[in-house]
C-alpha cells in the first residue's frame, strides 16, 4: 500500500509479480497496485508440464495497452497449454493451503537443525516482516517457498543435492506438487561471479526450497537423513 501511495503521488504505475503468492494468498490489486503479473507455469499450472503468464490490469484503459502491445508482437499461449491451465488452477488453492502447511513445518524443523544457519520463511517468528505477511497474507497462509543456508557452504550444498532422496525433486522450476530443492550457488546461479552472488544475498550455502503437496513427515525425514550426511 505505502508503495502505492509513492508510485500515484509521483504519476506512475505500480506493478506486482504476485506469483509466489498467487491470488489465494495475496490480492494485490485490492491494496492499491495498477497491475499484477503472475506466472502460469508455477502455481497455476503446478504441475512441471506447460508454461505460460498473465498480465492482469486493474482498469479497463491498460488491459486494453497490454493486448494491443500482445497483439504486436505475437504473444500469446498456445491452445493446448491454455487448456491445461485451465484444468489445473482449478485445485490451486487446495494445493497452495497445503504448500503452505509444508513449507511451515520444514521451516520449523530446519530452524532446530544444528547444520542450519538461517531460515527465511514469512511464517516464522523470526522473520523481520512478520507482521507485514501476517497484515497482507490472507488466511493465515504464506506460501510454499522458503530458503535456508547450511553449514559448509557450497561444499555442503553439493553433498546435500547429492543424498537427498524422495519425495524430493531436483529441479529449477517452483510452484509444483512436487516439493523442489535447489543449492544455488552450484545450480541455478552457478554462472555468477561469486561476488555478485554475494551482493544479491545468494550464499554459498543458500538453498532454496518450494514445498509440494506431499506428506510433510516424509519430507522431514527425507531431508534429515540428508543434512546427517553433509
Amino acid at each position: 500500500e505505502e508503495i502505492s501511495k509513492i508510485a500515484k503521488a509521483n504519476g506512475a504505475k505500480h506493478v506486482v509479480d504476485a506469483t509466489f503468492a498467487t491470488p489465494v494468498i495475496l490480492r494485490p490489486l485490492d491494496h492499491g497496485a495498477d497491475m499484477v503479473i503472475q506466472s502460469l507455469t508455477k502455481y497455476y499450472e503446478g504441475h512441471n508440464m506447460m508454461t505460460g503468464g498473465a498480465v492482469i490490469s486493474k482498469d479497463k484503459e491498460m488491459a486494453e495497452k497490454v493486448k494491443w502491445v500482445q497483439n504486436v508482437h505475437g504473444n500469446i499461449i498456445n491452445p493446448f497449454a491454455a487448456f491445461i491451465i485451465l484444468q489445473t488452477s482449478k485445485t490451486m488453492g487446495l494445493r497452495v493451503k497445503q504448500q503452505s502447511a509444508n513449507a511451515m513445518a520444514i521451516a520449523e524443523f530446519l530452524e532446530r537443525h544444528p547444520k542450519v544457519t538461517k531460515v527465511v520463511y514469512p511464517g516464522l517468528a523470526s522473520h523481520p516482516q512478520k507482521a507485514l505477511a501476517d497484515k497482507y497474507h490472507r488466511d493465515g497462509l504464506h506460501g510454499g517457498m522458503l530458503w535456508f543456508d547450511i553449514v559448509g557452504g557450497s561444499e555442503a550444498g553439493t553433498k546435500l543435492m547429492n543424498a537427498i532422496q524422495r519425495p524430493w525433486s531436483l529441479c529449477e522450476n517452483l510452484g509444483a506438487t512436487e516439493s523442489i530443492i535447489t543449492a544455488c550457488a552450484v545450480m541455478t546461479h552457478a554462472n555468477m561471479l561469486k561476488e555478485d552472488r554475494m551482493k544479491v544475498g545468494i550464499t554459498d550455502g543458500f538453498i532454496r526450497v518450494s514445498c509440494g503437496i506431499e506428506d510433510a513427515d516424509d519430507l522431514i525425514k527425507s531431508l534429515s537423513i540428508a543434512l546427517d550426511q553433509c
